[in-house]
């Protein structure tokens, strides 16, 4: 190696410091278990559809204060409201889709 023995002990403890990151890192996104997978698509339609749900139906506010409330950077997820069914579609990416339902007296549920 080169350089002084306080710049290789220093590199050392670096490197030994980006080992037991990326270890708890993987560590703790095991012991999450089931979820996102990191997939912000999913994460993005699945809230917006829940929270879309959540203005219309329980707080019975109108779509449009609904849609800039729930309105994410960037605006990918497209919600669509059903009100005979009580429901939220929300779209992302043509990849991407959650529904959340208005149940009375539980709220808005996501149902996929």
């Amino acid at each position: 190696m080169t350089g002084s023995p306080r710049r290789r002990k220093r590199r050392r403890r670096l490197a030994l410091g980006l080992v037991l990151g990326l270890a708890t890192a993987a560590g703790l996104s095991a012991a999450c278990g089931e979820g996102y997978d990191n997939n912000d698509g999913e994460l993005a339609v699945r809230q917006r559809a829940k929270e879309m749900c959540s203005c219309v139906f329980v707080q019975r506010r109108d779509e449009a204060y609904c849609r800039s409330w729930t309105k994410v950077t960037p605006d990918v997820a497209k919600p669509e409201v059903d009100y005979g069914r009580k429901r939220v579609t929300a779209t992302a990416l043509a990849f991407y889709r959650s529904v959340a339902s208005f149940h009375e007296g539980r709220g808005c549920t996501i149902d996929q």
